[in-house]
């Protein structure tokens, strides 16, 4: 290759492509100089060419030639609004250096990912005050919350190929499921295991369309590396025309298989949880703080190096920075940092080098001590770069929280209003003892305690309103009970009290909303468990109680006369 140059208007309108996507360093060397202090050439491989003046984008005020010195031309990308400048500059100065060469073709390392325009469906979109909301979300699937994001898996009837998959996700706000991190297996095995949907196959992003093996996840524009469970025998790329990739999920694992783009599959979306108001930085963070346990002290004291830092903390680091993509297996990219520095430098050559020089030391250090898996590398090249450049790690924290994109999940329909007031409960002790002291299966004065797949339930004798029996509960030190889940439907089949065979309050409510949700755990409401659902006597009604020896459930007036079931917060 030779030093870049810019001889005709054909090459700038080809780099002005290029720059509309830049994200490395700004400043280079071109070929560009002053031979014999006359007017400015491009040293070519066959000789001088001269620089058409006029036609370069400038600098305001450039080019000077201050003190006739300023002898070699740089060029500098603005990636804040894409453009790029021409200056001149003494040649002794320290810049980057780009080349340009004859055209070749690219290295087959990514695959060439399906062109989806990605934009939600209005029709599924309705207006409250300033915010748009996805209407009748359990018409597209069943929704599930695990470690700030949120999931939603197609139903039965939804299905799709795989370039429709990535649509029908894109219609609803979100992207399709990429399992670039350990921690997505877990969360979507948790949502079998609570019956958000059944075991089933489902397309993931995953795809090694025109580059054979070279998998990656399209939405999330990341190679499947080590983390990639596949099936045994996978892929294995059955006929000669299985490039999409799809995983299936049992309730105790997650396995990946390579499958033909055009077979029509359940899918998984997958977003950011919105319940806050973030950057897109401190997202991450609360993401990657939730799937490791990290608390907010913790984090505080991150770059303490007196501090000793346990696996989960270790872990945290790595997470944080892959998803602002400023590591890889434990360690920075040279690109992003590179950008940064040179922003955080400007006009101060020595410092940057110095830092760079830096950088690469504790790269070197993480990388070369034997036995580190990627948690323990990236946290060394965290606690060097806080011994030896912390403002420069400083620069960089503050920049990868500009990094990321703030991701969020659709506004689903305003969740369930729920009825109870805690004021207007009172603790009763000596209740609360009677049930705390029961170990096994107990009657106590008001009603009947029952120990059932490891949680501890209250079936209260007196039948009351709605309103009564959260404050029913309440004065036992109990919660009016939320069940979440089949293998909890399923339990209570056991409960076996006198009155298991009566309708009985559950927190469940759908009031002002089409979203029901448990009231006393926040947790979204579904039927999955439940046999028998019915409407009595009206559909209108926004409260619900359930037959528990029969998994039936059905709405109900607050105002009728129920047995409430309780339950240990």
């Amino acid at each position: 290759m030779e030093p870049i140059s810019f001889e005709n208007s054909t090459k700038l309108q080809c780099f002005a492509y290029l720059v509309s996507k830049w994200k490395y360093c700004s400043n280079y060397w071109t070929s560009g100089s002053r031979v014999n202090n006359s007017d400015f050439s491009w040293c070519k491989k066959k000789g001088l060419l001269e620089v058409q003046t006029p036609m370069l984008p400038w600098a305001t005020g450039e080019p000077q030639n201050v003190n006739n010195s300023e002898n070699c031309l740089q060029l500098k990308v603005l990636r804040e609004n894409a453009a790029f400048l021409f200056s001149d500059r003494m040649c002794t100065d320290m810049q980057f250096f780009a080349c340009q060469g004859p055209p070749t073709p690219a290295p087959c390392s990514t695959p060439v990912c399906p062109n989806v325009t990605c934009a939600k469906n209005p029709q599924f979109y309705a207006a409250m005050g300033s915010s748009q909301y996805l209407q009748l979300p359990s018409d597209h699937g069943q929704w599930f919350t695990y470690s700030e994001r949120m999931y939603l898996f197609s139903s039965t009837n939804k299905i799709q190929t795989y370039v429709g998959a990535m649509q029908a996700c894109c219609e609803v706000g979100m992207n399709l499921l990429s399992l670039q991190y350990d921690y997505k297996y877990k969360s979507i095995i948790q949502a079998i295991k609570e019956n958000v949907s059944s075991s089933d196959l489902f397309w993931t992003s995953g795809s090694d369309r025109g580059c054979e093996s070279k998998f990656g996840y399209c939405t999330a524009n990341k190679l499947l590396r080590r983390e990639a469970i596949w099936a045994p025998g996978q892929p294995d790329n059955a006929g000669g025309n299985e490039s999409a990739v799809v995983v299936f999920i049992n309730s105790s694992s997650a396995q990946l298989f390579d499958y033909n783009e055009q077979s029509k599959l359940r899918y998984i979306c997958e977003a950011r949880d919105n319940s806050r108001p973030n950057t897109g930085g401190t997202s991450v963070m609360d993401e990657c703080a939730s799937i490791f346990n990290v608390s907010k002290i913790e984090i505080d004291s991150l770059f303490n190096p007196n501090i000793t830092k346990d696996i989960r903390i270790k872990c945290f680091v790595k997470c944080v920075g892959e998803s602002s993509g400023l590591m890889v297996n434990g360690q920075f990219v040279g690109n992003e940092v590179l950008a940064i520095l040179e922003n955080m430098f400007i006009g101060n050559s020595v410092e940057l080098q110095n830092n760079i020089d830096i950088m690469e030391e504790c790269e070197n250090k993480s990388f070369n001590i034997v036995g580190m898996d990627e948690c323990d590398r990236a946290a060394q090249m965290i606690k060097c770069c806080s011994e030896k450049a912390p403002v420069v790690l400083s620069g960089i924290i503050s920049a990868m929280d500009q990094l990321i994109p703030l991701e969020k999940a659709p506004l689903l329909s305003p969740p369930a209003a729920c009825v109870f007031d805690p004021s207007a409960c009172t603790l009763n002790t000596v209740l609360a003892q009677e049930v705390a002291n029961c170990l096994g299966n107990c009657t106590t004065r008001w009603g009947f305690v029952r120990n059932l797949c490891g949680k501890k339930y209250y079936h209260d004798i007196s039948p009351v309103s709605l309103g009564q029996g959260y404050i029913n509960c309440c004065v036992h030190g109990l919660k009016l009970a939320s069940i979440e889940s089949a293998k909890e439907v399923n339990c209570l089949t056991n409960l076996n009290t006198p009155i298991a065979g009566a309708w009985t309050w559950v927190s469940a409510s759908r009031v002002n909303s089409t979203f029901p949700r448990w009231c006393t755990s926040n947790a979204s409401f579904s039927f999955a468990g439940f046999d028998n659902v019915t409407n009595d006597p009206n559909p209108i009604y926004d409260s619900y109680a359930i037959l528990p020896n029969t998994k039936q459930i059905s709405n109900k007036s607050p105002d009728q006369a129920f047995n409430p079931l309780c339950q240990v917060p």
